[in-house]
């Protein structure tokens, strides 16, 4: 690890004057205004031109910066470009750049990437392979192509010796951040040690191509009988862990509104099933593509939404789902206290925390924006206010939280720049309320309490066997007859019914 690359960092930082895009973040005054006044005069200085080097626009700079810096900036850009509420509409738009619009990777190296990998020259693996790629990102970049069986393919390919580019920019960025978080007080709240280390699990993740096929191929069979939805199709003998092949499809990209109307597309129509699928993902089946961002997502000449690029997964359970579904339904009502109570009750709270007092809290910060008109609502800035106020509170916070955070940043963004008068949440409410009722109503209570009787039936036979073992010893310990062990068994058998009967009852009622 070299401890100084970030020398490296702050010399491109500055050559391309990119501190500018990131000012909305920047205190008024104070050490951090200081510094940033300084970073600036350095990089008017430094910088040879801006029309060069991104051009007069701060975000398209800071992208630049990111690409010369490699990969592992370019991920970061990535996810600051969903934060729209940080750092301003027009520097988000910028980094969006960094999704899809990279320059590609030399043509002889992927080649020969791929000839190494599956072990065969290209001209025996593809009749027809593509050298100018349809798309490059920060990891990889996807070709067309076409197999000796005639099946039309596009080759995602690992862009070459990015695992040694990642390597070179985290474990300093590791370094860095611990260090930070042990030296100043204010950074320990955000554990940026453990934010770092997070996007590192990521990232490896998403340099091993034969995940993201399996992440694929589940979501795919999960929608396998929704046709509203298009997964590509996993050539798996063409697939490796630097390479994967796919069946190839088309479609228009979504945030691209003339083109869905000249297609005889309703927008209208097109957002609410891509909305259905978003909540059927997070709800119904906790398992949801966790990088949703305008580059990733298609409608076919149909209707029907293609969604590409599994590198990312978000998975919630669910406890957590019941947790999200009654946390929006409080604050639709606004009913604070009870939204507070929940978090103390499912233990996100920590014990010794005001309950009232993080109710009142939940409502100088939910007010301001729940006050709007519903079309107004965005319930992805709520839920990202809700994750920063919980560092404030203590609160134990799912990772996956984070993600679905960040996805609903970008589903709204979708869908405004489409139609700013839909809000996906107007689909949303009657989804999730009948996701609830499928889920807490009288006959799922009926369904898990049978299931439990059954569970509990298969291990009748051992259940006794035990008992009785246990009660013939203590009857020779303490030489008196004792209760017979089935009849124990089934006494316990008949109670727990009992009780789970009247349980069910209780919440039907």
């Amino acid at each position: 690890m070299n401890p100084f690359r970030p020398l490296v960092w702050l010399y491109q930082l500055l050559r391309h004057d990119a501190f500018a895009a990131v000012e909305l973040l920047v205190p008024a005054r104070g050490p951090l205004r200081q510094g940033y006044r300084l970073a600036r005069w350095l990089g008017n200085s430094g910088a040879s031109s801006n029309i060069t080097l991104g051009g007069p626009r701060p975000g398209r700079r800071l992208a630049r910066a990111f690409q010369r810096i490699g990969p592992t900036f370019i991920k970061l850009g990535q996810i600051a470009a969903t934060r729209a509420d940080l750092l301003g509409e027009e520097v988000a738009r910028d980094l969006s750049m960094l999704h899809d619009q990279l320059p590609a990777s030399d043509p002889a190296a992927i080649r020969q990437q791929l000839e190494s990998e599956l072990d065969a020259p290209l001209s025996r693996l593809f009749t027809h392979f593509e050298s100018e790629p349809i798309s490059a990102a920060s990891v990889a970049q996807v070709h067309f192509a076409v197999t000796p069986e005639g099946q039309k393919v596009a080759v995602k390919v690992l862009r070459p010796g990015v695992q040694r580019d990642f390597a070179r920019d985290l474990g300093p960025l590791k370094f860095w951040a611990g260090l930070g978080q042990s030296l100043v007080p204010p950074l320990r709240q955000l554990q940026p040690r453990g934010l770092v280390e997070e996007f590192a699990k990521q990232v490896q993740i998403e340099l091993d191509l034969r995940l993201e096929a399996a992440s694929m191929d589940e979501i795919r069979d999960l929608h396998r009988d929704d046709r509203r939805m298009v997964v590509p199709k996993v050539v798996w003998e063409l697939t490796t862990p630097s390479v994967l092949t796919m069946s190839r499809e088309f479609g228009i990209p979504i945030d691209e509104r003339q083109q869905l109307i000249d297609a005889g597309l309703d927008v209208a129509e097109v957002l609410t099933t891509a909305a259905t699928l978003f909540f059927k993902g997070v709800f119904q089946l906790g398992v949801f593509h966790g990088d949703q961002h305008a580059g990733n997502m298609f409608i076919k000449p149909d209707g029907r939404v293609l969604f590409v690029d599994f590198g990312i997964v978000g998975r919630i359970d669910q406890r957590t789902r019941f947790f999200l579904a009654d946390m929006m339904r409080d604050l639709l009502e606004r009913r604070y206290g009870d939204l507070a109570q929940r978090y103390a009750d499912q233990g996100y709270l920590p014990p010794d925390a005001d309950v009232q007092q993080f109710a009142l809290a939940l409502r100088a910060l939910a007010e301001p924006i729940m006050g709007q008109p519903l079309e107004k609502v965005s319930f992805a800035l709520l839920l990202g206010n809700l994750l920063a106020m919980g560092r404030r509170f203590g609160l134990a916070i799912e990772p996956e939280l984070f993600l679905l955070q960040k996805n609903m940043l970008m589903a709204e963004g979708i869908a405004r720049s489409l139609d700013p008068s839909l809000n996906i949440w107007t689909i949303a409410q009657p989804l999730i309320t009948k996701w609830m009722w499928d889920n807490r109503g009288p006959q799922a209570q009926v369904t898990r309490t049978l299931s439990q009787a059954a569970n509990m039936a298969e291990k009748l036979p051992e259940l006794i066997q035990r008992a009785d073992a246990t009660l013939k010893d203590l009857e020779s310990q303490r030489g008196r007859p004792a209760i017979s062990a089935g009849t124990l068994v089934w006494g316990a058998i008949a109670a727990t019914l009992a009780i789970a009967g009247g349980v069910t009852l209780a919440s039907w009622l």
